[in-house]
């Protein structure tokens, strides 16, 4: 979990800097999902040939190559069932980023609407938890 803290002048500035994180995060997940494709079917060969070998061999085929190394996951020779699911997990959770921002893009902009004459000369300062805004402080501006 990552906390950051990043100031805005106005409600403006803050959904364009919104927009801007969502447009990134698409962007990102267009990406990966290109990749995505390519790696499944990529591993479902793999998948469907260690099928085969399993059966001729009567026993299934297991190949240890994650290590723990201090907290920290290190794959050895990754196949592209390995990198097919870092794939996913992460397509995941930009997905789940990605709706969590668009969710609080639509209430910053029903705030700005609403109070946004009445801030006067107050700054906005807000608290993120990895990129999604999670407290919004007004403050006098400085």
């Amino acid at each position: 979990m990552s906390y950051d803290l990043v100031q805005f002048k106005s409600f403006d500035e803050l959904l364009r800097y919104i927009d801007a994180e969502i447009s990134r995060l698409k962007s990102k997940v267009e990406s990966l999902e290109k990749r995505h494709e390519i790696l499944k079917a990529r591993a479902e060969r793999v998948r469907r040939l260690e099928e085969v070998l399993s059966k001729l061999v009567g026993e299934k085929i297991r190949s240890i190559n994650e290590i723990d190394f201090m907290g920290i996951k290190v794959v050895v020779s990754a196949r592209a069932l390995d990198e097919l699911a870092v794939v996913e997990e992460t397509l995941t959770a930009l997905r789940d980023t990605l709706s969590a921002l668009a969710r609080v893009r639509e209430i910053m902009a029903q705030l700005a609407r609403e109070a946004g004459e009445e801030r006067g000369g107050l700054s906005l300062m807000v608290q993120t938890l990895n990129g999604i805004p999670i407290k919004l402080l007004f403050k006098e501006s400085e």
